[in-house]
């Protein structure tokens, strides 16, 4: 495949994790390591179609995938003109034994640290807190219900909404800019993405601004200054389309 037809490792990554039906937690944390690799190593270098960042954050997010189950659709991804890769071919298993030992090196590059704090983990319970002030019933509430009242008046959950949808677009959107989720904590960048969506959206913050909005909506866990960093650079990124 010439570097016209072959896809960005971003691309391939999103396209590859979508066949495996692996869950933006997932992503996201693919992304991170990326980051942290590139970080280690002074460079942004991948290793794709054998990138091992998307398989060991399917380990971390308790999302795993045996080794054919990635191997076989990234080979056919990168190599559309070849023949389908098929672990009875020659080639799996060096194919298999490369994966594996990517995956110790990646760890290496992280520190071993496995399970790195995503910004997507926060970002429920901060955006039900951010729109407390203007729901008429507080997302608690909702929790209370019973699935049967959930499915006979249509009660979804906040992140299913418009809304959830956009503030997880806006996490995963961080979770790939080096810049955002490699420099600050995972609460910072949580609390910058919700406030981004819902202004983007028009709906402002509640009666709150600035310090008070993110005092309340990270629990007192978010510093004020880096939250202000992020929410810069996170605007820096233009409007999602």
């Amino acid at each position: 495949m010439t570097s016209a037809t072959r896809p960005s490792p971003t691309t391939f990554t999103d396209t590859l994790a979508s066949l495996l039906r692996l869950p933006d937690e997932t992503l996201a944390m693919a992304s991170i390591y990326v980051h942290k690799h590139a970080r280690f190593h002074h460079n942004s270098s991948t290793l794709c179609p054998l990138d091992p960042t998307l398989s060991l954050a399917a380990k971390a997010s308790e999302a795993p995938r045996p080794p054919s189950a990635l191997l076989l659709p990234a080979h056919r991804l990168a190599n559309p003109a070849s023949a389908p890769l098929a672990t009875s071919s020659p080639a799996y298993a060096p194919l298999r034994r490369t994966l594996l030992a990517a995956e110790q090196h990646l760890l290496r590059s992280v520190g071993f640290a496995l399970r790195v704090p995503s910004p997507l983990v926060f970002l429920p319970r901060y955006l039900a807190r951010a729109l407390e002030p203007l729901a008429g019933l507080p997302e608690h509430e909702y929790a209370r219900w019973t699935r049967e009242a959930r499915d006979e008046w249509g009660v979804v959950g906040l992140m299913e909404t418009g809304l959830g949808r956009r503030v997880r677009e806006w996490g995963l959107r961080a979770c790939r800019s080096e810049e955002v989720v490699a420099w600050w904590p995972s609460r910072a960048v949580a609390a910058g993405c919700v406030w981004v969506a819902v202004r983007e959206a028009g709906m402002g913050v509640g009666v709150e601004e600035g310090e008070e909005w993110v005092a309340r909506v990270g629990g007192g866990k978010v510093d004020g200054g880096e939250w202000r960093e992020v929410v810069g650079l996170l605007e820096g990124l233009g409007r999602l389309t």
